[in-house]
């Protein structure tokens, strides 16, 4: 009789025990959970940047995704969006503020404005948010007020600002350190994210603008000065610069194949086709000729499945998002809002 008491226990624990995975395998995801989120900046005189989402398995598309879930209209421009811990953070830089929402469903959670001055880009690292804040012009058009907001995330308030060089633009944390762009310098910032301070930095061509990371832990920074463009790798572990390649004018984005083995960037010379082009992160010389060439290219995104996204403004109309496959042949297309400019791919 005990063994048989011992056996029906053992068995019901089982039972308990698969119940509740079962239970918890169970819990739904939400609708903007697996998909493409597509960044709508917005014209910049209007304010009327939206968010889209893409799906790739059924190629339905929801426009203005953040009025869905809300029933209200979110007015800016949005330069970009960052997603972390469940949480997705829209940057606009016009009206200052980042507005925070839950990642799968869009419902707001709070709102970020104290402590910003146009902000641009974030990250997150040990635990805090850094977004960086050109700040004011000054009179000859520069940006000598630049900065990183540190953010505290449980409460969503500015908790400490950086000081930077003029035009704080793309920013990017490997393993708990921040590296800062400075665009309108040639210097690249190192924040050391325990004690929130500048701790040393990179000299890179002129203009850095955005990064991306390689297969070998390098960085890769994307540099613009409009009369010139350049890609520099960084060699973090060394504090150098270990490679540089004097690229196709105007480089605007750059993001790597999810393996990090290939880099693409996108090159938007004024008055000519865009240009897609493709590095190995081995290479020892810069590509010639571009692996994808059309009119108005504004965005640049690739996929796990090394789909390229491209998108493309229309003027005053809504723009259209191009996808390619890996060797830039046309797939198909689909509507987006005003100057699609970023891609957030999720699993």
């Amino acid at each position: 009789m005990r063994k048989f008491r011992l056996s029906y226990l053992y068995v019901l624990a089982l039972l308990v025990v698969a119940g509740a995975c079962k239970k918890e395998e169970e819990v739904p995801r939400g609708e903007f959970a697996s998909g493409v989120l597509v960044v709508n900046e917005g014209n910049f005189s209007d304010a009327d940047g939206t968010l889209s989402f893409y799906n790739p398995t059924n190629e339905e598309v929801t426009q203005d995704i953040y009025k869905k879930a809300t029933n209200e209209t979110l007015a800016g421009v949005f330069q970009s969006v960052f997603t972390a811990d469940g949480k997705t953070y829209i940057i606009d830089q016009v009206g200052s503020k980042i507005t925070v929402v839950e990642s799968e469903t869009f419902k707001l959670l709070g709102t970020i404005s104290e402590g910003l001055d146009v902000p641009r880009y974030m990250t997150v690292a040990n635990g805090k948010g850094y977004v960086t804040n050109w700040g004011p012009f000054d009179a000859n058009f520069q940006l000598p007020d630049s900065y990183v907001a540190v953010i505290d995330l449980n409460n969503f308030t500015v908790s400490k600002k950086l000081n930077t060089a003029n035009g704080a633009e793309g920013i990017i944390s490997l393993n708990n350190t921040v590296y800062v762009a400075a665009s309108g310098d040639n210097t690249v910032h190192v924040i050391d994210t325990q004690k929130d301070e500048i701790t040393g930095g990179f000299e890179v061509p002129s203009g850095p603008r955005q990064f991306t990371e390689d297969a070998n832990g390098r960085l890769w920074v994307l540099c613009n000065n409009y009369i010139t463009s350049n890609l520099a790798k960084i060699d973090v572990a060394n504090s150098r610069v270990a490679t540089q390649f004097e690229i196709a004018g105007s480089a605007k984005s750059i993001t790597s194949n999810a393996n990090g083995t290939k880099i693409y960037y996108l090159c938007t010379p004024w008055g000519s086709p865009g240009q897609v082009f493709v590095i190995a992160n081995d290479a020892s010389f810069a590509p010639q000729e571009a692996l994808i060439t059309g009119d108005n290219f504004y965005g640049l995104g690739v996929s796990d499945d090394e789909t390229i996204y491209i998108g493309r403004s229309n003027g005053a109309d809504n723009g259209t998002v191009i996808r390619y496959n890996s060797e830039g042949t046309a797939l198909d297309n689909f509507a987006a809002g005003r100057f699609p400019n970023s891609f957030e791919f999720r699993k």
